[in-house]
């Protein structure tokens, strides 16, 4: 447990270094702060606080800077409840014009509103109504220990899992099971997956767990692989870091975000509740959003339905801004669909 001497100097430091990534010093911070306290009491504070793990120190500086550490305890500790902010709420509404509700213009000016009040990236999963259903599965085998689930839904959507094995697997024994799969869902709604029944008999019932974790993996893509659309704001804004200086840092970003199943997996790492999320740099599971966060939160489409929207910046973002930015944004969104929160 922190006293509230190091909560402040901690505090400070972590939005010192959010306005601007140089590395922060005792003296700085004595001189430029309201702490009531000598550079020599700081110093200390600093040095406790990086044993603890939340503050670093660059090779090249004699100030420390946050650790991704640091950044979780702020989001959890330090950054007060997020509040609905209504003149915010009323911008975001204003940057969705009500004639063109539904249109693929409404919700690029929408990402673009937000992504500019959040010097992010800015993402907006809306997915469509219909049937979804799988039109195509298959078992392939990658090596004698990884199976690779292939989904292709009816909309052509292709969804691919690896399954690490226990044991090895025959390929006789993989393509009748495959053929067992696919007769039982190919045609069947993703909706209704969980209802479906069969068994394995002889020598295949030791690939029971198998089979339950691909059914698994198939109920947990139901609500993705419909023909989901996305609406990606401009990349403008992630040139203001400096973290960002370097073009081919950006390009990579891109790259990622053009494949459709990098960004179900951008997505499904967030959860469904109506409280913002944060994944903070290592927190992501891809290599390319190492070093950067990602805020998220749900919005109602209708009473069954709902779509998410993502924010993406480095990892010393402002999560104060974002997140208040994020919470009005989704409000906006909810009452311009018709659905207020």
């Amino acid at each position: 447990m922190l006293d509230q001497r190091k909560l402040d100097i901690l505090n400070q430091i972590i939005e010192s270094y959010i306005a601007s990534p140089v590395p922060i010093g005792s003296r700085t911070l004595s001189k430029n702060s309201d702490l009531a306290v000598s550079s020599a009491t700081i110093r200390n504070e600093m040095s406790d606080l990086e044993s603890l793990g939340l503050l670093m120190k660059p090779h090249t500086s004699a100030g420390r800077i946050p650790s991704e550490h640091a950044y979780r305890f702020y989001v959890d500790e330090l950054i007060p409840e997020i509040n609905r902010e209504d003149s915010l709420v009323e911008y975001f509404v204003e940057a969705m014009p009500e004639h063109l509700l539904g249109t693929d213009e409404f919700y690029r000016r929408a990402v673009e509103a937000l992504a500019r009040e959040t010097d992010s990236l800015a993402l907006m999963m809306r997915p469509k109504g219909g049937d979804r259903k799988v039109k195509y599965l298959d078992l392939i085998p990658v090596s004698d220990y990884f199976v690779m689930l292939l989904v292709v839904g009816d909309r052509g959507v292709v969804v691919k899992r690896m399954i690490p094995m226990d044991f090895s697997v025959d390929e006789g024994d993989l393509e009748y099971i495959s053929e067992v799969l696919s007769k039982a869902f190919v045609g069947t709604s993703f909706d209704a997956i969980d209802g479906v029944k069969f068994v394995l008999s002889g020598h295949l019932v030791r690939y029971e767990s198998f089979v339950l974790h691909i059914t698994n993996l198939l109920s947990q893509i139901a609500g993705n692989v419909d023909d989901m659309e996305v609406a990606i704001s401009s990349v403008g804004n992630l040139f203001r870091y400096e973290e960002f200086k370097d073009v081919s840092k950006v390009q990579s970003l891109l790259y990622y975000i053009e494949e459709k199943e990098n960004l179900l997996s951008l997505f499904n790492e967030l959860s469904t509740s109506s409280d913002v999320e944060f994944k903070i740099g290592s927190e992501n599971d891809a290599d390319v959003m190492q070093g950067n966060s990602l805020l998220g939160r749900v919005y109602p489409i209708s009473s069954s339905n709902f779509g998410k929207v993502a924010l993406i910046a480095p990892v010393r973002m402002n999560y104060r801004k974002s997140a208040n930015a994020l919470v009005a944004f989704t409000d906006a969104l909810a009452r311009c669909l018709g659905k207020e929160r």
